[in-house]
Order: C-alpha cells, then structure tokens, then sequence
C-alpha cells in the first residue's frame, strides 16, 4: 500500500532583512481631529514603529500650539519642535502637520504613504467597525452632527483635508461609537416613548470606545486569558470620562460625563 503524497512544503517567511524598502507603501497616518485640536502620529505598519507625533492644540486662537516630535526607528525621539501663532481651523492645523512631516522627509505625498485614518467620535448605529470612507459614509457622519454637534465636524473637516492633500489613497474611519453597539436593548435606552427617542435618537451610544476596547484587551492579555474570559469595568479619564461594563470582550453598560 503506497503512502498519500506529502504536501507541499508552506513557503518561508521574510526575513526581517527581506521586508519592503522604505519606498514601498507601508505607513498609515492616524489623525485624531478634536474639537479644538488635533493630534496625530505617523506609524510603519512593518513593525508599527512611529516615525513621528504631534498635537495642535487652540485651534481658532491667536494662541494656537503645534509641537511635532520626529522619532529615531528605535523608538527614540529626536529634538521636538514647537511654534505658537494664530492657526485659523483645522484645515489650516491640518496643512501645518503636513509641512512639519516634509520636514522630516515623511511628507503625507510620499509614495510610502498606504493611507491615512481617522478617529470619528460618532458612527452611530450604522457602524460597528473600521469603515473605508466613501461618499455615502461621509454624508452618514455629517446626519450625525446634531447628536456630536462639537466634534464630528472636526472629524468631517479632517477627512476633507486629508482627501484634499491625497485623493489616491484610502481614507479609513474608527468610531469611537462602534465598540458600544454591542450594549443590549435595555442598556441603551432611556426611560421615555420609543417613538419620541427614535425620532430624535435619543439614546446610549457610549463614546470613548477605542480606549475602553483596548483597555478591557490589554487587562485580558496581562491576566493571560481570551478576552471572552473576562469581566471588566474600564474607566476613561481625561478631559471627557466614562465608564463601561465590559462583559466577555463586549461592551455592557457604558456611563460618562
């Protein structure tokens, strides 16, 4: 009786030494476009090493703030800079992160550059995960102005600016929303008519959702278990706070203020 045939031998991995030149397309620039700032780091999705950070801070001031920090591929930093003078908006905020990255030969029209992402504080029910923004998704988030009235325009105006500096590339939007719509029913709602709060959408979204996903994960990892293993309140605190109940690697009860 012959023996079946073994199979094909699985191809080896690169080496380190074998990974894409720096020419090849393999950095994501994150924004995070606040209410009155914005704060930003470009990553190499090799090793998510950070090439550079940077916040502007009191958009729309005569104080305006940008400090941009390049960094050394070991993880070091080079000497920040910073400069103060009015910056009108956060198009304008957005157009100085650029110039300070072409500084440091990381211009956002670098060829190495695989897209840009973006922090959107409200998705609300429609979006559950990372979504590429298209025409559709973007008007989806300017509906949801009236329920995040201070921060989904500075989203909208950072996706805007990005797709204006890079038309080519993809744009990808992470909502802070996403991670709560898993909360049950019950959770969610308030104690008023159904038809009133659906009119108006009044109801529990939870906010802060990336930080409280990777709070609740990283706490499931150190205590070396799945995260459907584990049962955590997480606290967000800064200059918005929140709470949520986290059951099972799900988001439960979320609570803020």
């Amino acid at each position: 009786m012959t023996s079946a045939p073994a199979p094909p031998a699985l191809p080896t991995p690169p080496s380190p030494e074998s990974t894409a030149p720096v020419t090849a397309a393999t950095r994501v620039l994150v924004l995070n476009s606040g209410s009155s700032s914005v704060k930003y780091q470009l990553l190499d999705m090799r090793d998510s090493t950070r090439l550079a950070v940077g916040l502007v801070e009191r958009i729309g001031e005569e104080t305006s703030r940008l400090v941009h920090t390049p960094l050394t591929g070991d993880g070091g930093s080079d000497e920040k800079r910073e400069r103060t003078g009015p910056i009108a908006d956060h198009a304008a905020a957005l157009e100085a992160v650029a110039g300070e990255l072409s500084r440091d030969g990381l211009g956002v029209d670098s060829p190495a550059l695989a897209a840009i992402g973006h922090r959107v504080v409200h998705g609300g029910l429609k979006f559950s995960e990372p979504t590429v923004i298209t025409d559709e998704v973007l008007k989806e988030i300017e509906r949801l102005v009236p329920v995040a009235p201070l921060h989904n325009p500075a989203n909208i105006t950072g996706i805007r600016t990005a797709q204006s500096l890079r038309p080519d590339l993809p744009q990808v939007a992470v909502f802070d929303t996403a991670f709560h719509t898993t909360m049950p029913e019950s959770a969610a709602r308030y104690a008023i008519d159904v038809e009133t709060a659906d009119a108006h959408r009044i109801r529990r979204y939870g906010f802060h959702g990336t930080s409280h996903a990777y709070v609740s994960h990283e706490t499931a990892r150190l205590l070396g278990k799945d995260p459907s293993e584990v049962n955590v309140i997480v606290l967000h605190l800064g200059n918005g706070a929140s709470a949520t109940a986290v059951r099972g690697g799900s988001a439960w009860t979320p609570r803020w203020g």
